[in-house]
């Protein structure tokens, strides 16, 4: 290994310690995330099936179309898709590392990290695409009316 006598300065300490830190709380953030996403995908659900109690017999018009009830099924399922990733997301797993080695520390480490991460994304993109759902259908519900 080659030295070249030059200590780290302050400005590159305070870099490598702002990643660390951030590295740590990486777990922390993405659970936040995914707790948001579930309360968002409940409140969401609990409004759609408020709505449909509440519907007046015969359905409004726009119903008849078949475009809006497979794109409320699709929001539907899209949803609790995002609901079922993001408490995958958050659901404790066992990690198992030794605590005597860092090596293994930082692959269980990493594995949850990525566990986390790619959880949490599939429920972003199936909240994304619920969402677009619903908003489609509230969009032909509006130019119908």
């Amino acid at each position: 290994m080659i030295h070249d006598g030059r200590g780290e300065t302050g400005e590159e300490q305070a870099l490598r310690e702002w990643f660390d830190q951030q590295a740590l709380a990486a777990p922390d953030n993405l659970e936040a995330a995914a707790r948001q996403i579930i309360t968002l995908v409940t409140s969401l659900l609990t409004i759609l099936l408020a709505v449909l109690a509440v519907a007046g017999d015969p359905l409004p018009a726009y119903f008849a179309y078949a475009s809006v009830r497979w794109l409320g099924v699709a929001g539907v399922v899209l949803l609790l898709a995002a609901l079922a990733a993001a408490l995958v997301a958050v659901f404790p797993f066992r990690q198992t590392a030794n605590s005597a080695r860092p090596d293994e520390q930082r692959m269980a480490f990493g594995r949850l990290l990525s566990r986390k991460s790619a959880y949490l994304r599939v429920s972003a993109v199936s909240f994304f695409l619920g969402l677009l759902a619903f908003g489609a259908v509230v969009i032909i519900a509006l130019l119908t009316v």
